[in-house]
C-alpha cells in the first residue's frame, strides 16, 4: 500500500518539495537547486536526497508514493524567454493583423507612455496566413473553409519548419464548425504538429482574446507536451506507478493529459499554489482573510485570501501576451533574492527585475555570479548565515558578497559597504511594497485590514520592513514557508473551468436556458472528475456570470452557485452586480440596465492531502535560549547591534521573543527586527506583529469605545 505523498514545485532558482509519509503523519520540506537545462534533473535529484533521508534509493520510494502534485513553470518560461515552439496561425482572411493590433490601445498601465512599444507577438505576420471563410455572430456560417485554403497555409508552415499550429476564426464562439474543419484537415496533413483551435482553449467573444490565447496554447503546447512526457518517463523508468497531477493557473490540479491538451492553463502553475497554501495557513492563525506574498530566488507575488478563498480573475498576461483563461489573481514582479542591483544612467539604484536565477546565481553561491543581488546584500547586513543556509546544504561566500556590492553599488555611488546593501535591502523592500499596492489597493483592498502570510526562503527577511512600509500590524511566517507553493500542491483541489459566450440584456436572460447552455460542459467537467476519483454527488459546481451595464466597454465577474441558479431570483443576482461594481469601481447604477456576456461553469472535487499539524507546546519552565549572536544591521534603528540568533526548528508552541533577533530554519530565516515581537502558535506558524502599530490600534480603540 502507497503511503508517501509528494508536492514538487519547480521555481527559477530552486524546485521546492512537501513529503507526506500517511504512517506518522510525518512532514518534510526539501529544496535543491532548478535544473535549467531539463527542470526534471531537479525534480529526481530531490527526490534522491529525501529517499536518503529515509535509506531509500530514489527508486525504492517511488514504489512507495501514491500521489505526485507537480507544479511546473516551463510553459510560463518559454513565454518569458521567447523559447516556445516556432508556431503558424491560421485566422479568418482580412484578419492576419489582429496580433499585433492586439486591442488598438495602450494597456493602462502605459496609457501616458509615448515610447511604449507593444511586445512582440508569439506569431509573426509572416507565420499568419488568413483562410477565405466567415461565420455571421448568430453562429451561421457564410462561407465554409476549403480544403484547398488549408492545403496552402499547410504549405507555408512546412516551408518554414513549423512545429506547432494555432487555429481562430471570426466568430468561431458561436459555431466552431470552421474550426473543427480546419483543425481535422491540418492533423492529417501535418501529423507530427501540435494543433490547437480557439473553441477549444477560450470559447469567448472578442477576437484578440481567442486567438492571443489559443497562439500561446500552440507556442508552449509541444513544450509542455516534451516536459511532461519525459517526466513521466523518468518516473516510470523508476517504478512510479501511482498518480502524477499537474497544478493548473487557477488554483486546481488535474491530470496531465488534460493540461497537455490545454497547456496554456498551467502558465502559472507554480505560483498558484502559494495562495491555496497561504488559505491553510492563514485559517490555522485565525484569519479568514489574508494577503499572501512570496519571495523565491527570482520573483514576488502577492494575492489575496478572500472570505478563505482565493480570488480568480478571468484573464490575464504572461510577458505582456493576453492570455483570457481563469487563473489565479497573483501580481509578479522581478523582486527576488536573485534580483540583480544596478544604476541606471541617472545614477539611482534599482534592483531587478533582471535575475541572477539558478545559474550562475548571486556572488555569495560561489558559482560564477559577480553581480551584487538582494541575497548578497542580505548576507552583507548579516541577515543570512553564511555557515547555514539550506541547513549548511550552501556555503555562502561572504568575501565575494562585499566585493560585489562594492564594486558595482558601494564605490560608484560613494557609499560604505553596509550602506549600499542597506540600499538594496530597502530598495527591494520599497519595490514588493508596491507590488501588494498592485495586488491590493487597486482591486479595492486597504492592505492595512489584512494579515501578511510570507512565502519564499527570501520571504520572512524582509517581511517586517514591508508590513511596516505597509502599516500592515500583523504577519504569519509559517514553517513551510519557504516551500509554500509546494504545499500548496497537496492542498488543492481538482479543478476544472469552462466558458461560453451568452450575449444578452439581463431582463430577457433565461437561468434555465444559461444552465442548458453550458450543459455539455457540466457533462465534460463531471466526467474529468469521475476519471480523477471524484463520484457526481461529491463535485461542487459553480456558475459565473461576466456582466456589464449596458454600453460599457469591460465586464464584472459574480460567481453564483447552483441551487441560486435554479431558483431565477435575477433581481438578487443583479444585487450582487451592483455591489460588487460599487467595491471595484466606487459607484454603482442601480437604474441602468444590465447585459450578461459571458457564462462560466467550474466542476470542483477534494484532493487535498496536506493537514496542518499541531507541534509540542512548550513547557512553563521552558526559557528559549539563543543558539549564539551575531553582528546584525537593525533596519528600524539603522545601527549594527549584537543579535540573539535563535533556532527556529527547536522552538515550540507558545515560545515568544521580542526584536531585534534572528531566527534560523532549515530553509529560511526570519528577521525581527526592533519594536516587533515574535509568538508561535500551535500550528507552527511565527506571529509576528509591530509593537507600535499594536498599541496605536489599541489607543484607537479605546478612543472609539469612549466615544
Amino acid at each position: 500500500m502507497s503511503k508517501f505523498t509528494m508536492g514538487i514545485d519547480v521555481g527559477g532558482t530552486f524546485t521546492d518539495f512537501l513529503f507526506l509519509n500517511s504512517e506518522n503523519d510525518q512532514q518534510l520540506i526539501e529544496k535543491v537547486l532548478t535544473t535549467p537545462h531539463d527542470p526534471s534533473e531537479g525534480v529526481l535529484t530531490g527526490i534522491g536526497n529525501i529517499a536518503a533521508k529515509f535509506d531509500l534509493t530514489a527508486e525504492q520510494l517511488l514504489q512507495q508514493t501514491g500521489l505526485i502534485v507537480h507544479g511546473t513553470t516551463v510553459t510560463t518560461n518559454a513565454v518569458l524567454t521567447d523559447k516556445g515552439a516556432k508556431t503558424g496561425l491560421i485566422t479568418t482572411e482580412g484578419f492576419r493583423d489582429v496580433l499585433q493590433m492586439r486591442r488598438g490601445v495602450r494597456s493602462k498601465e502605459h496609457l501616458y507612455d509615448n515610447k511604449y512599444a507593444a511586445p512582440k507577438p508569439l506569431v509573426p505576420r509572416d507565420l499568419i496566413y488568413g483562410a477565405k471563410e466567415r461565420t455571421h455572430l448568430d453562429g451561421s456560417v457564410l462561407t465554409e473553409v476549403t480544403k484547398e485554403d488549408l492545403e496552402n497555409a499547410v504549405a507555408l508552415f512546412k516551408r518554414e519548419g513549423i512545429s506547432s499550429v494555432a487555429i481562430c476564426f471570426m466568430h468561431s464562439y458561436a459555431n466552431p464548425q470552421n474550426e473543427l474543419l480546419a483543425k481535422k484537415y491540418v492533423e492529417e496533413m501535418m501529423p507530427d504538429a501540435f494543433v490547437s483551435i480557439s473553441t477549444d482553449v477560450a470559447s469567448v467573444v472578442r477576437l484578440y482574446n481567442r486567438v492571443s490565447t489559443v497562439a500561446m496554447n500552440s507556442y508552449v503546447g509541444p513544450i509542455l507536451k516534451n516536459y511532461i512526457g519525459h517526466l513521466v518517463d523518468k518516473l516510470r523508468g523508476l517504478h512510479f506507478e501511482g498518480e502524477l497531477l499537474i497544478m493548473q493557473s487557477n488554483g486546481g490540479v488535474t491530470n496531465p493529459l488534460n493540461v497537455v491538451e490545454v497547456p496554456a492553463t498551467t502558465v502559472l502553475s507554480g505560483p498558484a499554489g502559494g495562495p491555496v497554501a497561504g488559505s491553510v495557513f492563514a485559517k490555522t492563525s485565525g484569519f479568514n482573510d489574508a494577503i499572501v506574498v512570496d519571495m523565491g530566488g527570482t520573483s514576488f507575488e502577492a494575492s489575496i485570501i478572500d472570505k478563505g478563498e482565493i480570488s480568480i480573475k478571468k484573464e490575464g498576461e504572461v510577458k505582456r501576451n493576453l492570455i483570457s483563461l481563469p487563473m489565479a489573481d497573483i501580481h509578479t514582479i522581478g523582486s527576488g533574492g536573485g534580483s540583480i542591483a544596478w544604476i541606471d544612467d541617472g545614477g539611482l539604484l534599482k534592483v531587478g527585475p533582471q535575475s541572477a536565477t539558478a545559474v550562475p546565481g548571486p556572488a555569495c553561491y560561489d558559482r560564477g555570479g559577480e553581480l551584487p543581488t538582494c541575497s548578497d546584500a542580505d548576507l552583507v547586513l548579516g541577515y543570512l548565515n553564511p555557515d547555514y543556509f539550506l541547513g549548511g546544504g550552501i556555503s555562502l561566500n561572504l568575501e565575494k558578497a562585499r566585493q560585489a556590492v562594492s564594486e558595482h553599488v558601494a564605490k560608484p555611488l560613494g557609499l560604505s559597504i553596509e550602506e549600499a546593501a542597506l540600499g538594496i535591502y530597502e530598495i527591494s523592500n520599497l519595490n514588493m511594497a508596491n507590488g501588494i499596492k498592485e495586488a491590493t489597493v487597486l482591486q479595492g483592498h486597504d492592505p492595512r485590514s489584512f494579515p501578511l502570510v510570507v512565502a519564499g526562503g527570501a520571504g520572512p527577511v524582509h517581511a517586517a520592513m514591508i508590513a511596516k512600509e505597509l502599516d500592515i500590524k500583523e504577519i504569519v511566517v509559517p514553517k513551510f514557508s519557504s516551500v509554500l507553493c509546494a504545499v500548496g500542491m497537496l492542498a488543492s483541489n481538482l479543478r476544472h473551468d469552462y466558458v461560453k459566450t451568452y450575449n444578452k440584456n439581463w431582463k430577457t436572460a433565461n437561468m434555465a436556458e444559461i444552465m442548458e447552455v453550458l450543459s455539455e460542459d457540466r457533462g465534460l467537467g463531471l466526467k474529468a472528475l469521475l476519471n480523477e476519483g471524484v463520484e457526481e454527488e461529491e463535485s461542487a459546481l459553480v456558475y459565473g456570470l461576466d456582466m456589464r451595464y449596458l454600453g460599457q466597454h469591460y465586464e464584472v465577474t459574480i460567481e453564483i452557485a447552483e441551487e441560486d441558479m435554479a431558483k431565477e431570483n435575477k433581481a438578487e443576482v443583479a444585487g450582487k452586480f451592483h455591489a460588487e461594481h460599487e467595491r471595484l469601481f466606487g459607484f454603482s447604477l442601480l437604474n441602468s440596465d444590465l447585459e450578461v456576456m459571458n457564462i462560466r461553469l467550474t466542476c470542483k472535487g477534494k484532493q487535498s492531502e496536506f493537514k496542518a499539524q499541531t507541534i509540542e507546546e512548550a513547557a512553563e519552565h521552558d526559557k528559549l535560549q539563543a543558539k549564539n549572536k551575531r553582528q546584525v544591521f537593525d533596519p528600524v534603528t539603522k545601527q549594527l547591534l549584537e543579535t540573539d540568533v535563535y533556532d527556529g526548528e527547536a522552538m515550540k508552541a507558545g515560545s515568544k521573543l521580542q526584536g531585534p533577533a534572528i531566527i534560523e530554519l532549515t530553509t529560511t530565516t526570519i528577521v525581527v527586527p526592533t519594536g516587533f515581537n515574535v509568538h508561535l502558535n500551535k500550528h507552527g506558524n511565527f506571529i509576528i506583529k509591530d509593537s507600535a502599530l499594536t498599541l496605536q490600534t489599541q489607543e484607537e480603540e479605546k478612543v472609539w469605545i469612549k466615544s
